[in-house]
């Protein structure tokens, strides 16, 4: 009956014919029937005590129903789980399915001051954690404090963008007001309210992680000891991550929240009973009960599971789009439907060689833009979109997307053409000479033998480019690496050559993230790093790694100062033209193609979308409105 009402109501509201009542003032809710038992039993609060005083109300367009088991696919125990980990991402701002509007979530509203210094947060008061602390404005604090700035903490945790808080601070108005101040304006702080998951979040749950901390607890040392870990900043590292290699069960915000990791690594989210947002009814939400991270081998036994029913949805890692003919041919046994979505990488695979090599031959070559122009040009990109994608994607080089403000058409056009004597020229210009074999002889008189490192994703393209490089007499060998392994031979030094995607770099992520990809050494994300001796440099002020030339100096500064300017002024649009054609014409980063995003969804599933933009920018399934998904009946 309490459903029917709730429905009635929300027909009767949208279609104004009840008047306009907020949720706060009628403080009526419903409930998942699990949490309402355990409300009768006496193990939870009420839902009215669950729920802030006014709860985030969703846009999604149909009342759904409560139940059910989400089932998505993960590659690894600490990578490929996005399928699942995209539907629990929340941040301050959420962002709409058209991925340019947003809307206040976490905070209840905000304020910005004329120089964009002063940023007011208005968090939802008696919001909760899922253990039912509360949610306050000491989370930001403890974060800003104690996590982002201990020297001893922050760099361990590897809080994204932690330059933007060398002339920031976070300070408590009350417990529901927080003030985020910068010694220079930072207009790029709105964008980065929109981003999600915890690399982007500035909260952490103080009352819990204090028991980890040594400036709370004495003790922190012994229980670090006690559950097998170094120190205590280590210990404090496993139970602060949320991420794909999340083992604690400690609290969140998230509408589903782990509890149990199985002896395959399957990992099992059951709802957050504080879950801080409800539908346009007052139910609270998620209407799912359960999420389930299916550990596969491949993409390949994920496309068999999908085929069988045995998943619910997929987009990332990226279906393949030579696949999408077998996806259609089997919507009817899968009980799902196939859709392409838009895609906002600026590339779907770059490659990138590395610039601090031990080896003085190679590294002489790899930092030679000409060289680098080589490698493009031997490149036959219509072979890689008719063999990989039908044709269906783009060629182009490794740059922002098209309908970035400051991004100019020959850009994208750059070193794209297929030119093997173009490519020879360059080879030859360095020093290198054709040995009898059709081996390269480098400078050094010794043969190439270059070795490209990737994961599992990338190893079609991977393997083409490899044989391309070959052919023209750079022999190189392709060898596709576990993703875990593949990060510590990059913070090692070790790697020469990788491929990945070159994402993350529309142009909210450009502002927000400070150029990501294209900021010196390169990229924070190690499976396409390239020069970890100079981010070793730059995190250590100069004390450690290996000091860049001066250009990559001035680039990294330009970037840091473009990230101060007002979005879409005239000094922003010239500085971001200075930039990208500067990392253009390095290339840095030699692009191939984008395609676009194959996404499956099951037709049991209510509320997903059917087209859109499917991308990291956007934190792949966040505008989408998951936590209201539900399984039809």
């Amino acid at each position: 009956m309490k459903r029917f009402v709730s429905l009635l109501m929300a027909v009767l509201l949208l279609s104004g014919l009840l008047p306009a009542m907020s949720l706060a003032e009628e403080q009526t809710y419903g409930e998942s029937p699990l949490l309402a038992a355990e409300v009768a039993a006496g193990n939870l609060p009420p839902v009215e005590e669950r729920l802030p005083d006014e709860p985030y109300v969703s846009k999604a367009e149909e009342i759904g129903v409560y139940g059910g088991v989400f089932r998505g696919a993960g590659f690894g125990p600490s990578h490929g789980q996005l399928d699942t980990e995209g539907m629990r991402f929340v941040g301050l701002l959420r962002i709409l399915p058209d991925c340019s509007t947003t809307e206040p979530f976490i905070l209840k509203d905000y304020e910005v001051n004329e120089d964009f210094t002063q940023y007011t947060l208005y968090l939802r008061e008696g919001m909760k954690w899922s253990d039912g602390a509360p949610f306050t404005a000491d989370d930001f604090v403890f974060w800003y404090e104690d996590l982002a700035t201990n020297p001893d903490v922050g760099p361990l945790l590897g809080i994204n963008n932690l330059s933007m808080w060398d002339t920031a601070k976070i300070e408590k108005q009350d417990d529901y007001t927080v003030l985020v101040t910068f010694d220079v304006g930072t207009p790029s702080f709105l964008v980065k309210m929109q981003k999600a998951g915890q690399s982007q979040g500035i909260w952490a749950p103080k009352h819990y992680l204090m028991q980890y901390h040594a400036k709370y607890n004495e003790q922190a040392a012994e229980i670090a000891a006690e559950e097998g870990y170094e120190n205590w900043m280590l210990c404090l590292k496993a139970h602060y991550d949320r991420g794909q290699g999340s083992t604690d069960y400690g609290p969140d915000i998230t509408p589903f929240i782990l509890y149990n990791i199985d002896a395959n690594g399957n990992k099992y989210f059951k709802r957050n009973p504080y879950y801080f947002a409800v539908d346009q009814a007052g139910n609270q939400l998620p209407y799912i009960d359960e999420q389930l991270c299916v550990i596969v081998q491949d993409s390949q036994a994920r496309t068999l599971k999908m085929i069988n029913g045995e998943l619910d949805a997929a987009g990332e890692n990226p279906l393949p789009v030579s696949d999408y003919t077998l996806y259609k041919e089997n919507e009817e046994n899968g009980n799902y439907n196939v859709y392409l979505f838009d895609n906002s990488r600026g590339s779907d695979a770059a490659f990138t060689f590395t610039q601090t090599l031990e080896d003085p031959t190679l590294n002489a070559l790899f930092t030679n833009v000409t060289f680098r122009e080589a490698m493009s040009l031997a490149i036959d990109r219509d072979m890689i979109n008719e063999t990989l994608y039908f044709g269906l994607a783009t060629v182009r080089q490794a740059v922002p997307p098209d309908n970035t403000s400051f991004y100019e058409d020959w850009m994208g056009e750059y070193m794209i053409e297929y030119d093997p004597e173009g490519a020879a020229e360059r080879l030859e210009s360095l020093g290198c000479v054709m040995g009898s074999d059709g081996v390269y002889l480098m400078p050094d008189g010794k043969p190439f033998n270059i070795i490209l490192e990737s994961t599992e994703e990338f190893a079609p393209v991977g393997e083409m480019v490899a044989e391309m490089w070959t052919a023209i007499g750079v022999r190189t060998t392709f060898k596709q690496q576990e993703r875990t392994y593949a990060r510590e031979r990059y913070r090692t030094n070790e790697r020469e050559a990788q491929v990945f995607t070159f994402d993350n770099v529309a142009e909210p992520s450009l502002y927000a993230e400070r150029f990501d990809k294209l900021r010196p050494p390169f990229s924070e994300d190690t499976e396409i790093g390239q020069a970890p001796l100079w981010a070793e440099w730059f995190s250590s002020d100069g004390a450690n790694g290996q000091e860049p030339p001066q250009e990559i100096i001035d680039l990294y500064n330009n970037i840091l100062k473009f990230c101060t300017l007002e979005q879409g002024s005239e000094e922003y649009i010239e500085l971001g033209k200075e930039i990208l054609t500067f990392t253009t014409k390095q290339m840095y980063y030699i692009g191939t193609t984008v395609a676009p995003r194959v996404i499956i969804l099951s037709k049991n599933l209510g509320n997903t979308p059917t087209e859109g933009i499917f991308a990291n920018d956007y934190n792949f399934w966040y505008p989408f409105n998951c936590d209201a998904w539900y399984f039809k009946q």
